[in-house]
């Protein structure tokens, strides 16, 4: 299945627009770990996957949070942003939801239906009945 890179018109970081408005939340170590990897070693292959651009930076916060920099596609900053949100969440099914997306990312590129379904707040395409 294509990305949404797709080889359809120029690379998204060629496009001035992907850099104006970048993402930036916080988030504590535990999420850090579990979204990133140990050591933040699943960083580059979340950042191609994604088609973002990650920035990273230890954060003079009471509890030691990382400030996160994402910039990219509206879309892929959108669906990254709704991956972060569930994986943090103590809701058992965003939680649940949160784990396919991280669980996509890591095994391939996004698609449009990826982050269509992201914007809708469904589970990733294909991962509906592992959801229910």
């Amino acid at each position: 299945m294509e990305g949404i890179a797709g080889g359809h018109g120029p690379a998204w970081w060629t496009q001035p627009e992907h850099f104006r408005r970048p993402l930036v939340f916080y988030m504590d170590a535990e999420l850090e770990e579990r979204l990133f990897g140990g050591r933040d070693s699943d960083l580059r292959r979340l950042e191609e996957h994604s088609h973002t651009l990650i920035q990273l930076e230890a954060w003079a916060t009471a509890d030691g949070h990382t400030r996160v920099t994402v910039v990219g596609p509206l879309g892929a900053q959108r669906w990254l942003q709704e991956l972060v949100r569930s994986l943090g969440s103590r809701e058992p099914g965003s939680l649940a939801r949160g784990l396919l997306m991280l669980q996509r990312v890591r095994s391939r590129p996004l698609s449009l239906a990826d982050l269509d379904a992201a914007g809708r707040g469904e589970p990733p395409p294909g991962d509906l009945a592992r959801a229910a």
